[in-house]
């Protein structure tokens, strides 16, 4: 085989293998292409907003608690403050001129876990604030006690999270005319509105009940702290 020959297959062996390279080159290009639309499409996947927790009884829900008793009925309620809002209407009832209700959403259940609550109810909870437009006549010096009204049914924990799914401020909240029976050992949620005038300005908040040893004494009430509402 003649020189010239050998030369002319060096040089096309040459090419051929970087034609390959190059080929190669735009694999790793393509992929790198492909790989770049792939992240959009996994992106654009699931919502990652957090949905709202469930809960499914009364321990599940963070915070304080406390005991108190309806006057003259022989078993109380735990009740736990879950959520607030500032509100001008709530179940049904529209407040004031001047004035909004600072709403409190409650999960509930029986004082004793192996006991059923007859006829309950929690309109006789209390607001405990202290003030920014002037000292209250009842309480301690400073301090005032707002009245629950209106106050709502008691209703299931798994009602208002099936037509919710946890937003209590969604809910068609009715108000309550009745008691309603906390079975035992059951979870149920309710809300109540304190009416506040538009330019009180108080941020520290307490919800507070009475017990069966201090029924009208609100300054002996048990008091759990309450999440000011935020308004807009």
């Amino acid at each position: 085989m003649s020189t010239r020959t050998l030369t002319a297959l060096a040089i096309g062996s040459l090419l051929l293998v970087a034609g390959c390279s190059g080929g190669g080159g735009d694999d790793k290009s393509g992929g790198g292409a492909k790989g770049a639309g792939d992240a959009p499409s996994n992106s654009a996947g699931p919502s990652s907003t957090a949905s709202q927790p469930r809960y499914t009884k009364f321990a599940d829900f963070p915070g304080k608690d406390f005991v108190t008793t309806e006057p003259g009925m022989p078993l109380g309620l735990r009740v736990k403050p879950v959520d607030t809002s500032w509100t001008p209407e709530l179940a049904g009832k529209s407040a004031e001129p001047g004035k909004h209700y600072v709403a409190v959403y409650v999960a509930v259940t029986g004082e004793l876990p192996d006991r059923a609550v007859e006829e309950a109810e929690i309109k006789y909870l209390r607001l405990k604030y202290k003030s920014t437009e002037h000292p209250c006549e009842i309480g301690e010096s400073g301090y005032c006690f707002a009245e629950a009204y209106p106050s709502s049914e008691l209703v299931d924990l798994d009602d208002v999270q099936q037509d919710t799914g946890g937003d209590w401020r969604t809910y068609g909240w009715s108000e309550s005319l009745l008691g309603s029976t906390v079975e035992q050992g059951a979870t149920k949620v309710g809300v109540v509105g304190f009416s506040l005038s538009d330019t009180e300005k108080a941020t520290s908040f307490e919800l507070c009940g009475p017990t069966k040893k201090v029924e009208v004494d609100t300054d002996e009430f048990p008091c759990v702290p309450v999440k000011a509402p935020s308004r807009t």
